[in-house]
């Protein structure tokens, strides 16, 4: 049992650097904790620790036959964990290698601007929508999978695509470096055993899964509710109008401000 005394001592003791580290220890577990927050992940992690707790009771119990099991078991830890954690890894290490600069890009705003005027406008005529934004992580698998389309954003584009004639409706669209990359695009859907799934449509399941294998933006407009949402990380906030959109798409992409063109959808 530490006393009053050992852990005045200890902390007298204490060097800079040892501060240091059990900062950074602390921010790394409070940075697992936001990655697997809410995810399938996170009850899997769960899982894990009651595995070491029970591992820890055995060992103060002298329970020799679960000891040995879990002792094996945990060998294997470091397998394990890639294993499972395979998805949220790559995209925790994808988030930390992305520094976040404030940078001029009038390409990726005017295309900001657009999305905003297609996304609200089709919200209204009940069209549904899938507009995905890249950031830090590539995502050139799904861009080779769909149809290229290699142009310029503009709201006329993005209706003629969702309209539900056009043969690319259903899928998805990809904006790279401020242009539409390709249309028709299959997004990776959530799993339907996962809790929030019940909740949402395909394009909603197939936003948030998108957005926890990358750090991508995705906006979402439904043809049932009307609505258009933003999805981000997993989280789905439905947007009150079209500045409070634009407003996080340029803020979220680290875009400065600029004024919309003075264009109308149709």
């Amino acid at each position: 049992m530490f006393t009053n005394l050992s852990i005045a001592e200890a902390v007298r003791s204490m060097r800079w650097e040892d501060v240091a580290d059990i900062l950074m220890v602390g921010i790394l577990i409070y940075y697992v904790i936001r990655l697997v927050r809410g995810t399938r992940s996170g009850q899997v992690f769960l899982g894990l620790g009651l595995v070491m707790g029970t591992y820890f009771l055995a060992t103060k119990f002298e329970f020799m036959t679960m000891r040995f099991i879990i002792s094996s078991f945990a060998s294997n830890l470091i397998v394990v964990i890639v294993v499972l954690f395979s998805s949220d890894i790559r995209r925790g290490l994808a988030r930390l290698a992305r520094f976040s600069f404030a940078r001029s890009n009038p390409q990726m705003a005017d295309a900001v601007n657009e999305v905003v005027r297609a996304s609200f406008f089709m919200a209204e005529k009940r069209i549904g929508a899938l507009i995905a934004f890249e950031r830090g992580v590539n995502l050139g698998e799904y861009i080779e999978a769909g149809a290229p389309v290699n142009g310029l954003v503009s709201d006329r584009l993005l209706l003629a695509l969702f309209h539900t004639s056009s043969p690319l409706h259903d899928g998805a669209v990809i904006i790279q470096e401020g242009r539409l990359a390709a249309a028709g695009c299959f997004l990776p859907l959530l799993p339907s055993e996962d809790n929030v799934s019940r909740f949402f449509g395909t394009r909603h399941r197939a936003a948030i899964g998108l957005s926890r294998e990358s750090d991508a933006l995705v906006v979402v407009v439904s043809e049932e509710r009307g609505l258009v949402s933003l999805v981000k990380d997993g989280e789905v906030v439905v947007m009150m109008g079209a500045a409070n959109l634009r407003d996080r798409l340029l803020s979220y992409l680290s875009l400065s401000r600029k004024s919309p063109r003075n264009r109308r959808v149709g």
